[in-house]
């Protein structure tokens, strides 16, 4: 079969699009032949060793908390949606022909995390494009319970766009910022796929989102995709409009997801009295917070990591309900990943980057 991989660190040249084995299929295993996969801001942390390099800073060996050390080498993409080939001798739940969307976060359901309720951060279960091979390729084999099936109405390209981001999202929204209807919601970096994902999810629990973005052209995409107000941070007077936007009393929840310090300071500065922010970006980055910011206003500030198996259901949900539209930037062939992943960097980038294996 066709698949990328990576044998090394560096820039988009390590990626390595060539023939390669077929993977085995395990007993429980269900093959899916692809036919769309992503490009993710994880993909391009991975193969420039970024995400290495943190980790080694927390003293994590290489891996996440709970997770086995990132190995090389390495078959990214996070994101995987096709048709069932063949089942394993112990698999029951396909049959050949089903349509399915790959879980970016499966689980394992007899981990202490997840019998406690936190089934995003089990351990002892292995993440496609993370620690085991993921997505980009024209077929992959992994359990049986990786998978959910979706309907003939949901396209391949949509369902794999959203799944990574909006299940994302959706935890961010849902669980660990409790969205209610009419909070004010500021997000940052919007523009990207899970500022874009984030922005819808925070629309459909009832919050009444403001954005930033440093790029005006796409200030009418977001207000398309639900934003009620869009401010361009490149100004830099965005304080003073989002004070003005809620009466100077600032936003009630904020997700940051550029990693810059001065969003972070301005999504600070941004919240109302008892408000939460939610930093997602920026691993190795220091919060420019100061105890006097947690007092003065009773400021919350929660992590985020991955999303549960009830997530990611819902945004299936979402997405054959017509409720959930993630944008897509660009379509390539597989074979042109190099140029995908230098496409991340593209200043009029808005959506995610589908990439089909055939």
């Amino acid at each position: 079969m066709k698949a990328v991989r990576i044998f090394e660190f560096g820039g988009p040249d390590k990626l390595r699009y060539d023939e390669f084995p077929m993977p085995d299929v395990g007993r429980r295993d269900v093959l899916v032949k692809v036919m769309a996969t992503t490009v993710s801001r994880w993909d391009i942390k991975y193969r420039s060793g970024e995400v290495h390099g943190f980790a080694r800073q927390m003293g994590a060996h290489g891996g996440h908390t709970g997770r086995r050390a990132f190995p090389m080498p390495m078959q990214l993409g996070r994101d995987a949606a096709g048709t069932v080939v063949e089942s394993g001798g112990e698999a029951r739940r396909f049959r050949p022909g089903d349509r399915v969307i790959a879980l970016p976060h499966p689980d394992n359901p007899t981990s202490v995390e997840t019998i406690r309720g936190l089934g995003n951060l089990s351990s002892g279960v292995d993440l496609p494009g993370h620690t085991m091979f993921g997505g980009n390729a024209q077929y992959v084999a992994w359990p049986e319970d990786y998978w959910l099936p979706i309907s003939d109405a949901l396209a391949f390209d949509a369902a794999a766009a959203a799944m990574w981001a909006c299940s994302t999202a959706c935890h961010i929204v849902s669980s660990r910022l409790n969205v209610r209807i009419n909070d004010r919601m500021l997000v940052t970096g919007a523009a990207g796929g899970m500022g874009t994902a984030t922005v819808q999810m925070a629309r459909l629990a009832g919050a009444s989102v403001i954005a930033t973005t440093r790029t005006r052209a796409k200030t009418d995409a977001l207000i398309a995709i639900g934003a009620e107000h869009v401010i361009d941070v490149s100004t830099g007077d965005a304080l003073a409009q989002i004070k003005a936007l809620t009466r100077d009393q600032g936003v009630d929840k904020a997700v940051e997801f550029t990693g810059a310090e001065a969003m972070m300071r301005l999504c600070i500065d941004a919240m109302r009295l008892g408000g939460t922010l939610c930093p997602v970006a920026g691993e190795a980055a220091m919060l420019p917070l100061r105890v006097s910011d947690l007092v003065a206003k009773e400021l919350n500030v929660l992590g985020v990591r991955a999303s549960t198996r009830n997530d990611q259901r819902m945004v299936v949900d979402l997405l054959e309900q017509g409720k959930l539209r993630v944008p897509i930037y660009a379509t390539l062939p597989l074979s042109r990943i190099a140029d995908a992943h230098r496409m991340m960097d593209d200043a009029n980038l808005f959506g995610r980057v589908v990439l089909h294996p055939w």
